[in-house]
């Protein structure tokens, strides 16, 4: 799965579809100051970059250069 919730931390792993994007958002209702870490992410969804915007997570930046700069732009 591409999708893993600890307490306060998600880890986001590989190519992150649609279908972990509900699953998420659950998670970001319950926690007050949400840390993702996309180290090992190569790809995300466009609704779990809607959720990004909306939560205003910390983002551990993903390896994946191209991602990384995307993901700066926004």
């Amino acid at each position: 799965m591409a999708l893993e919730v600890k307490k306060n931390k998600a880890i986001l792993k590989e190519i992150v579809t649609v279908e972990e994007a509900e699953p998420l958002f659950e998670w970001f209702l319950k926690v007050k100051k949400p840390e993702v870490d996309m180290t090992e992410c190569s790809h995300i969804h466009t609704a779990v970059l809607q959720l990004f915007m909306i939560f205003k997570p910390k983002l551990i930046l993903p390896k994946d250069e191209g991602l990384k700069l995307w993901l700066i732009g926004f």
